[in-house]
């Protein structure tokens, strides 16, 4: 049994990047990551270009068994990558530090079918909490039937195919 309250979120530093790596070959990960290397170049630079992106791993126990990531979505609508139209999805986020994106996943399959992806998600809307966000954001490719399933439990709820959104209610 894992105690999901002994998660913790470390801010992605180089040495995680391995792990990273791993996890995005794994089928049940990159059928719905889109292409590895953009993700690692995003990584490569989150002091950089992408510095405006906040990654985490995900530990249990001193292991890492994920990833995570939020951003601000005002950032985000002016970019357009890997075919990707983010304007259509965040083109209403008309102010900074109100709408984030998350993103998330479980790279140990032994971490799989536990509670986890809700816990995460959880966490990062605490952090999210904590800077003052008023929304929270999911863009799943709609095929992904558990990563939806599990942002429905979190009280998100379907705006469009692929967009999903949360609106925070301070704790």
């Amino acid at each position: 049994m894992i105690n999901k309250k002994e998660l913790v979120l470390k801010p992605l530093m180089d040495e995680d990047i391995p792990y990273f790596n791993k996890w995005l070959d794994k089928e049940y990960i990159w059928k719905w990551f889109g292409d590895k290397e953009d993700w690692l170049d995003e990584i490569r630079e989150r002091d950089g270009k992408y510095d405006f992106l906040k990654h985490f791993i995900v530990c249990h126990e001193d292991q890492r068994i994920g990833y995570c990531l939020y951003t601000d979505c005002f950032f985000l609508k002016d970019l357009e990558e890997d075919g990707h139209d983010f304007n259509a999805l965040y083109g209403d986020v008309v102010e900074e530090n109100h709408t984030f994106e998350i993103g998330y996943l479980i790279g140990e399959e032994e971490y799989l079918n536990k509670g986890l992806g809700k816990r995460i998600i959880q966490m990062l809307e605490e952090k999210l909490v904590e800077i003052g966000g008023k929304e929270i954001a999911a863009d799943p490719v709609e095929e992904n039937i558990i990563s939806i399933k599990v942002l429905l439990r979190n009280g998100f709820q379907k705006k469009s195919d692929g967009d999903y959104r949360k609106v925070i209610i301070d704790r």
